[in-house]
């Protein structure tokens, strides 16, 4: 089998003859072909930050990965157009197997690594003092999220971090993997801390590094939808450099408030 790839509008006779079971949407669809027949067909509905991938596969051809080749493709799209967040439906196991989770029946989702990016702009706008500090997200991902900041800009008199900017860091840190996974599930509302902890055990003299692990299943933010607070308590751990040693624990009682 020899693909080649072509991007066809939705009125190409070809693709509406393949389209013909299916539904065809006023979209330019990407389509595989082996010679002149068409084997499958995706397409990257954009909304803004969101977007919404499909993929059709001739019966004859399943189960040999061209479905998983079309949108992994289609993905590699959304990321160049700064697409945050893609939305899917159809076979659940399909979607598993290219990183979608379950958020309601028939209803999948992935998020990209503009997420993250649009996290820390939000930041910089919205706090200055983030991106004074040079706070960003060197990691992300459904269970974990790392942050460093700019150790210049945090030194106290005896070189190394103030301990205001230890906390800061790891707050946020907490608060970054809450509003990602928040973001994934398709919630918006409103994160606050409503009381935090820390213990600082030694000081941090370069590259500070802020980790948090964590399952934060989506179907738990769904009640969000119903009116109610989700509160979650999350252990942010504060690094220097690469090392494992840990330089300060946070503990963070975070909740999420529905936004009227």
């Amino acid at each position: 089998m020899n693909i080649t790839w072509e991007l066809l509008p939705c009125d190409n006779l070809r693709l509406c003859q393949f389209m013909a079971n299916y539904e065809l949407r006023q979209q330019d669809y990407l389509v595989a072909f082996d010679g002149d027949v068409i084997l499958g067909a995706g397409l990257l509905k954009d909304d803004g930050a969101d977007a919404h991938v499909d993929v059709v596969v001739a019966p004859e051809y399943r189960k040999q990965g061209i479905g998983k080749t079309i949108v992994s493709r289609l993905i590699e799209s959304a990321k160049s157009q700064r697409v945050e967040r893609l939305t899917s439906h159809g076979d659940f196991a399909f979607w598993q197997t290219l990183g979608f989770e379950n958020i309601a029946d028939n209803q999948y989702c992935k998020l990209l690594p503009a997420a993250a990016q649009g996290l820390v702009e939000t930041w910089h706008q919205g706090i200055p003092v983030t991106e004074f500090l040079g706070l960003t997200i060197t990691h992300s991902s459904s269970t974990r999220v790392e942050t460093s900041a700019d150790m210049e800009k945090s030194i106290n008199v005896h070189q190394s971090m103030f301990a205001g900017a230890i906390y800061s860091q790891a707050v946020l840190t907490g608060w970054g993997l809450i509003h990602l996974r928040a973001q994934q599930a398709g919630i918006n509302g409103s994160i606050v801390l409503a009381s935090g902890d820390i213990k600082y055990r030694k000081p941090i003299t370069e590259s500070p590094r802020g980790v948090v692990n964590a399952s934060l299943p989506l179907s738990d933010f769904m009640v969000i939808n119903d009116g109610d607070k989700y509160r979650v308590e999350l252990t942010v751990i504060m690094h220097q450099g690469e090392s494992d040693d840990v330089s300060a624990q946070f503990i963070g009682r975070y909740v999420i408030l529905p936004k009227s």
